[in-house]
């Protein structure tokens, strides 16, 4: 009897821990099951769903000055001004800008005599109207002759100079190696699309000889690009890449962007390497001491942890991963949204300095005062709440990426010269995401460092506000200068070119195509 007990407690035992072990694994693909359906929910979103990150109540609510400034408030309870939309756009536009031709509508003679009396009608005045109006692109040949002159005695001869072409050998002008280059890089209108563009002109080119073209225009200009890596002296730079197709290999490649926003108004430098390794960063930074801003990419740790560096996170970055759990639950009271809405002052803090254009001392002072505690708070909630959350969801994996940038984080509150994210370098690098929607792909890694040149020098050319067609057309004219260095390339940079002469060029150019138009229409 006593062993027939001890059996049925032993199997009773067994068949508990049986259920204890399925309680687990159920548990345990309950928490995968939810972790799939995120997943899903994430890729439709990214495939389907808005781009922007920010919440509506973000996109639709401004904290007040008065909070951002005055007082430290406390993540939850900000003030919020009055809502504002942008006005629907009026007829009126600014036109002061553009030329303008007058197309005078009169009368025939026969119709100058009244329909009554046979009078000749005599004139009281005139209405005005305004209509936008182009002038189709017009490709020309532009015949230079130069002209000769002999002495005699001396068996001699002088000629006229001619202006040196950027391409010697090729029959395309500065200004027709602008127009496909900002085409191609500004606008991201592919190469065969520009070829078929100019057929419908009447000019037949192939993608093949306008690549070439824009090749060997790159190649006129890399001494400029290499200039650009000026920005290294800087004290504070913004690191970020982005990946694009290599054809000739099947494979990604990637483009990094350095940004260094205290150079002029800005210069970002972009380089193309085939491979992602943090040892493209620490190769290209060797010679740089200072403050490094980087996303959370391992990578970026042997710098970070380089003598003469500090590392800094991105703020941004960790919000976002807070806003792609709300995307997917779609809860406006979580604690992903809780998240969100207790860095808003942050945020807000920064937009109000960034306005007043507060020096670099007041706007460590100011974050010392408001955003500390703030963040002090954060990180206490954080630690609180993670126990409560399944390590492997989106939103446990939001939180402990937080954590683990934490210090990179919260370093830009002792400098006033670093910004609270990346987003200024990820801005610039956008036009590349932006433009690989078109072209798709690198042919090569010459072509990527190609690319790489020209999306340096236009997007640095924009933050300078300068006229990236200008300035291109500009700096094609000089390229025989720069291989004769008769010209220094550090000169040439959007930040340090001399804007009168680049003015006067603008104007030059205005003037050879009025007169180009005045001979057409004779």
């Amino acid at each position: 009897m006593v062993f027939s007990d001890f059996n049925l407690l032993q199997a009773y035992a067994l068949r508990s821990l049986e259920v204890c072990q399925l309680h687990e694994r159920l548990s345990s693909l309950e928490e995968e099951i939810a972790r799939l359906k995120e997943m899903i929910k994430a890729q439709q979103d990214a495939l389907f769903g808005k781009k922007s990150e920010a919440s509506k109540s973000s996109q639709d609510e401004e904290l007040s000055g008065e909070d951002t400034l005055g007082n430290n408030t406390h993540a939850g309870t900000t003030s919020v001004a009055a809502h504002s939309r942008k006005t629907r756009g009026s007829r009126t536009l600014d036109t002061k800008s553009l030329p303008k031709y007058t197309v005078i509508h009169d009368l025939p003679q026969e119709q100058k005599e009244c329909a009554c009396c046979g009078k000749l009608l005599h004139f009281i005045g005139q209405e005005k109207s305004e209509q936008l109006e182009i002038i189709p692109s017009r490709y020309c040949i532009i015949e230079h002759l130069r002209m000769k002159y002999g002495c005699r005695p001396c068996d001699s001869i002088v000629m006229a100079p001619k202006p040196a072409a950027p391409l010697p050998k090729a029959i395309a002008g500065p200004s027709l190696l602008t127009d496909v280059i900002l085409n191609k890089y500004q606008y991201h209108l592919p190469l065969y699309r520009q070829s078929k563009i100019m057929k419908s002109y009447g000019l037949t080119i192939s993608d093949k000889t306008l690549s070439n073209w824009v090749m060997d225009s790159g190649e006129g200009l890399l001494q400029v690009h290499n200039a650009l890596w000026v920005i290294l002296k800087n004290r504070y730079l913004q690191v970020d890449e982005t990946p694009v197709k290599v054809l000739e290999t099947n494979k990604k490649g990637y483009v990094w962007a350095y940004f260094a926003p205290n150079v002029g108004k800005g210069l970002v430098a972009f380089e193309f390497s085939e491979d992602r390794l943090g040892s493209v960063a620490s190769t290209r930074l060797k010679t740089f001491n200072g403050l490094l801003q980087t996303d959370g990419y391992s990578g970026y740790n042997a710098l970070r942890n380089r003598e003469g560096i500090v590392g800094f996170g991105c703020l941004s970055h960790a919000r976002r991963k807070f806003s792609e759990v709300v995307k997917v639950s779609k809860s406006k009271t979580g604690i992903a949204q809780e998240m969100i809405d207790r860095m808003k002052p942050l945020y807000s803090l920064e937009a109000r300095m960034r306005e007043a254009s507060l020096n670099h001392r007041t706007r460590k002072r100011l974050r010392q005062k408001i955003a500390r505690p703030i963040l002090k708070d954060i990180y206490a909630w954080l630690r609180t709440v993670k126990p409560q959350v399944l390590p492997k969801s989106k939103l446990g994996k939001a939180i402990q990426y937080t954590l683990n940038q934490w210090p990179y984080l919260i370093a830009y509150l002792n400098h006033g010269m670093a910004e609270i994210d990346t987003n200024y370098v990820e801005n610039k690098i956008r036009e590349i995401a932006l433009g690989k929607k078109n072209w798709l792909f690198f042919g090569n890694k010459d072509c990527g460092k190609i690319h790489a040149l020209f999306y340096s020098l236009i997007i640095s050319a924009i933050i300078n506000e300068l006229n990236p067609r200008v300035y291109i057309h500009y700096l094609l004219t000089k390229i025989h200068d720069i291989r004769r260095g008769t010209i220094d390339p550090i000169t040439l940079l959007p930040d340090r070119i001399d804007c009168d002469a680049l003015e006067q060029f603008a104007l030059g150019q205005i003037a050879f195509g009025q007169k180009i138009m005045a001979e057409a229409t004779r």
